[in-house]
């Protein structure tokens, strides 16, 4: 009798485990969604807060060509731009991986290309999105002209993502162009403590009224981003960058 005992008890237990595990992946297949839906709602408040200095993401299709094997060629084309970008055009090209997707047409900047994890559409791995910025006047070039348009582009981002905190900022070379760059990380409240890399890149080509601002996001969704420094610096956001030429 006590070993039937025991044995019904097992099977109690084992039941219990049973619909904890269950409770635990419901749980944890919410979280994920609400992980999506949070990343998701962060990238598009960015597109859609519009800004008189700089801005940083999604747009235009334009001119987009194939060039290199396995990789194509975004032109950026004051025609193909809605109006409200138009006076703040730059003419600009890059390449990029086939293995990113261009991105919808926004209002507000010029243009954003993402690619997705293993998981698919809506679970974003890293992006690479080219904005403007304006210098008056136009041969004004300084890190602390640049600092300062890198402090608008903070204080809108710090509204966005949980936890937002600036790692550094440090001299870039962009086409030749000295530039600056601000280095930072955030996360998700999540209980998988999903991390987002970012870096935010200021060029100013001389003698011009407007110029760029760059924003390259990697979450540790991917593989291949491990933190700020890894963008624009290793892998396909570095491809993109070295590609990147004014017209």
């Amino acid at each position: 009798m006590p070993w039937v005992l025991g044995g019904c008890g097992c099977l109690t237990l084992i039941v219990i485990i049973c619909v904890v595990l269950v409770v635990m992946l419901n749980r944890a297949k919410n979280r994920v969604s609400e992980f999506k839906q949070d990343f998701k709602s962060a990238l598009e408040s960015i597109d859609q807060t519009p800004s008189v200095a700089p801005r940083s993401t999604p747009s235009s299709r334009n001119d987009r060509s194939t060039s290199r094997s396995g990789s194509e060629t975004y032109v950026n084309m004051k025609d193909s731009l809605p109006a409200s970008l138009q006076p703040n055009f730059v003419a600009f090209s890059f390449e990029y991986p086939k293995s990113f997707n261009l991105q919808p047409q926004s209002d507000v900047n010029f243009v954003k290309v993402e690619k997705y994890t293993a998981a698919g559409k809506g679970n974003t791995s890293e992006n690479f999105a080219v904005g403007y910025a304006w210098f008056d006047p136009p041969n004004a070039q300084s890190d602390a002209l640049y600092d300062k348009l890198l402090d608008q582009l903070a204080q809108q981002l710090s509204g966005v993502f949980h936890n937002y905190k600036e790692l550094r900022r440090t001299p870039v070379t962009v086409d030749g162009i000295a530039s600056r760059a601000a280095l930072f990380q955030a996360d998700f409240n999540d209980a998988a403590k999903t991390m987002i890399y970012g870096k935010t890149i200021v060029v100013h080509p001389q003698g011009k009224k407007n110029g760029v601002t760059i924003l390259m996001l990697g979450t540790s969704l991917g593989r291949d981003v491990k933190s700020a420094d890894d963008l624009g610096t290793k892998g396909d956001t570095a491809d993109i960058l070295r590609s990147f030429k004014f017209l």
